[in-house]
């Protein structure tokens, strides 16, 4: 199974590059206003006055377009999937139009010497709504034009998706309700700058990106490493989407997830068959693949975070497993024995015969009492910690269930 969490790049967007050694003159709030006209209208007019020369506006834009893309980069990968850089610019100004749409006011509440406390209010659209139906349009789409070749899927969806992503976030209508929080800013060499100048601008879009008010409080991680291992685990292994809300998916996606992975392993495994020059049907190779599923899933599992820093950590996932080869060599044997004291001819009827032994066979399996263990590197993206590697981690964890 190969999918990545879509929503994340559009609240990761940490705009640090603009807050380092920022210089205003004036009061907070006039900051807090020229950092919303920034952020919001991609005004740059007064980007001097934010510390930004004028041979640095040029160099500002790129770096604010490549975040974007890093960001869709990074959870297209996620999915298995890719993007040119045509198709991610198409996003990145889509998002820039849909940001231009937001109105704000700003109002200093408090000053105490060299702090002070401004609240920004403004207006928002779902964005998280945006993107899932995307995701799901374009899922719908691939899976209705049948494709036998996962590459070509997968290069479709990402196609279609980002088409109908940046055509969503142009056509965005934004909501008359507001939204609002207060974020403090300090004096320094007599200018006033965001005290958290590293997060505020993801702040600022993650306020304006959310149809309910959005907990700010970034520095607290919204999942821990061990618990998103788990979510992805659950996912993969279980085929359980009841946790994935928890890294930004609602769960109806998951189960579309889950439903892709499941026809990804019933094509692989139908392909396996046909090399070795036999075809059971649809119906019995579904039958193996769910006695696969049941079977693994009973595994115990063990998550424990090894090291960690600031922005990456490394877990240690622990499980038994069950032994597929010593499976598919018994049942083959059995399968024989009864072929040759039944004098049984029928190819077909022979690979029937295989193929309910080993469903019997691995539903009756006894999972091992040895675990196996291996660490996976997680990267910190926000308030969430998700997989450096994701296809790899999800390969990783399969190959941990099955010996």
């Amino acid at each position: 199974m190969k999918k990545k969490r879509i929503i994340s790049f559009f609240t990761l967007i940490v705009l640090c590059f603009l807050f380092s050694g920022c210089f205003d003159n004036n009061a907070a709030k006039t900051s807090a206003e020229r950092y919303c006209s920034l952020i919001f209208k991609s005004d740059l007019d007064n980007t001097q006055k934010l510390g930004i020369s004028e041979s640095e506006k040029d160099d500002l834009v790129n770096k604010f377009k490549d975040k974007i893309k890093e960001q869709l980069k990074h959870n297209l990968l996620l999915m298995g999937y890719s993007a040119s850089d045509d198709q991610l610019n198409l996003v990145s100004d889509g998002y820039k139009e849909a940001l231009s749409k937001i109105t704000y006011n700003v109002k200093q509440i408090s000053k105490s010497g060299d702090e002070a406390e401004v609240e920004i209010s403004t207006n928002h659209f779902d964005i998280k709504e945006i993107d899932e139906k995307a995701a799901m349009d374009a899922l719908d789409e691939t899976e209705d034009m049948r494709f036998t070749i996962g590459y070509e899927e997968n290069k479709k969806f990402s196609e279609i998706y980002l088409n109908k992503l940046a055509e969503g976030l142009k056509n965005v209508e934004v909501s008359s309700e507001q939204s609002k929080n207060t974020f403090k800013f300090k004096k320094e060499n007599n200018h006033w700058i965001p005290d958290d100048s590293d997060n505020f601008g993801y702040k600022l879009v993650k306020l304006a990106t959310n149809n309910k008010n959005p907990d700010l409080n970034i520095n607290e991680e919204s999942i821990s490493p061990e618990e998103s291992a788990k979510v992805f685990w659950d996912l993969v292994i279980k085929s359980d989407s009841t946790s994935i809300e928890k890294i930004g998916y609602s769960k109806a996606f998951g189960e579309r997830i889950i439903k892709t992975m499941n026809k990804s392993e019933l094509e692989s495994l139908k392909k396996e068959f046909k090399q070795s020059g036999v075809s059971p049907s649809d119906d019995q190779i579904q039958g193996i693949v769910d006695a696969l599923r049941s079977a693994i899933s009973q595994n115990s599992v063990d998550f424990e975070v090894v090291s960690k820093t600031d922005t990456t950590a490394e877990v240690k996932i622990s499980a038994t497993s069950i032994n597929l080869d010593s499976i598919v060599n018994d049942v083959s044997n059995e399968t024989r024995n009864q072929i040759i004291s039944s004098r049984m001819t029928d190819k077909q009827k022979a690979v029937e015969l295989y193929c309910r032994n080993l469903v019997d066979s691995i539903k009756n399996v006894q999972v091992g009492s040895t675990k196996s263990e291996q660490i996976f590197n997680f990267s910190k993206i926000a308030d969430m910690w998700m997989p450096t590697n994701v296809e790899k981690f999800f390969e990783s964890i399969g190959k941990l269930n099955i010996q």
